[in-house]
């Protein structure tokens, strides 16, 4: 059984598109101030852009930073090693993280996203040999050299240095995507089926995947773990549990279509035949506020931790402990309420000092 050691927040720039820059900035120093250990960013197109946002935070925030995740069809290399060095020189020594992940459900209506796998390879082994002050050939890389036009044989050298670690995390939780996180990076995120995989008992598997492959990479290797949890905070409990519902119905009808079935559902405690419902309500044409009205409690319980300060410290003590079993590093929390202020503030005095 491990420790936790760090808390983090993730900066789910979809959720926080209402607030504006400078608010989200008091966000980022009440979490530091609240004794939080790291910001992530997410990367979405039609939001607010990733390397600004760390860029801004950096300057502004005494704390170590991230991306959870970058998308790897939505930046070519060169401009993230370029970009990402850049950022160092304003962390004053502090950790600079890049999770990098195929991206939502989302990413295909966006732009194509041929060979997942050999893109995400691709992307940490450039990325690395970049950031390492390495030449390197696009040859070499050849997903990415087509993906991104860039000419096979001509050499690339970044000729500035970062000033700060720059770590590696694969944000990629299949089978396949993990092996790659275990070979070619520092650690995984395992995003926000966390809770539904270690439930399930399927996380544990995943893990033996990532860590055989970090150990036939280096037999010294200690692979980096963080957890994202799903939590709505609010002093009213009944807002904090509507406040999640879209989301839910959103993840609820997606775990299908990653194969859990009706037995899993049963071990969460959610009715197949709820789910049913909301799958064929989908189906029809449902809007967000229909498949949100059926959405159940087990469901909202199977995704997040949400209510008031008191039922989300009681929730708590099951989450520290599936992590702590299953080595986890950093808890990262992630949507936070639906006033983001006051969850913020929650979270420091409720939640952040009973994470151990």
């Amino acid at each position: 059984m491990s420790t936790l050691s760090e808390t983090g927040i993730q900066l789910h720039l979809p959720t926080f598109n209402d607030y504006g820059l400078s608010e989200l900035l008091k966000l980022a120093e009440a979490a530091e101030a609240g004794g939080c250990g790291q910001i992530w960013v997410t990367d979405n197109l039609q939001h607010r852009q990733y390397a600004v946002m760390l860029a801004t935070l950096a300057a502004r925030v005494p704390i170590k930073l991230g991306t959870a995740v970058m998308v790897q069809y939505f930046r070519n290399p060169v401009e993230v090693a370029g970009s990402l060095a850049t950022i160092s020189e304003l962390m004053d020594g502090r950790e600079l993280s890049v999770g990098i992940a195929r991206g939502n459900q989302n990413t295909p209506s966006f732009l194509r996203s041929p060979k997942p796998i050999g893109t995400l390879r691709e992307t940490a082994q450039c990325l690395r040999a970049l950031l390492e002050g390495a030449t390197v050939r696009f040859a070499d890389y050849p997903a990415l050299g087509d993906y991104f036009n860039l000419v096979p044989q001509a050499p690339f050298k970044l000729e500035i240095v970062p000033k700060t670690p720059i770590r590696l995390y694969c944000g990629g939780n299949g089978p396949l995507s993990i092996t790659v996180g275990g070979r070619h990076m520092d650690g995984i995120i395992f995003g926000s089926s966390f809770l539904i995989a270690a439930r399930t008992g399927r996380l544990r598997g995943l893990l033996e995947i990532a860590d055989e492959a970090a150990t036939e990479a280096d037999p010294d290797k200690t692979l980096r773990r963080v957890a994202e949890i799903k939590i709505s905070l609010a002093d009213d409990r009944a807002k904090a549990r509507e406040f999640v519902k879209p989301s839910v119905a959103s993840r609820i009808i997606g775990m299908r279509r990653r194969d859990y079935g009706d037995d899993d559902f049963r071990t969460l405690g959610v009715e197949p035949a709820d789910v049913d419902r909301l799958e064929a309500a989908r189906a029809a044409g449902a809007t967000r506020v229909e498949l949100a009205g059926l959405v159940t409690d087990p469901m909202i319980d199977a995704i997040f931790v949400a209510g008031d300060p008191s039922s989300c410290v009681d929730a708590m003590a099951e989450v520290c402990t599936l992590a702590r079993d299953h080595g986890f590093h950093q808890l990262m929390f992630s949507e936070l309420g639906p006033d983001a202020p006051e969850a913020m503030r929650l979270l420091a005095e409720h939640i952040l000092p009973n994470v151990s």
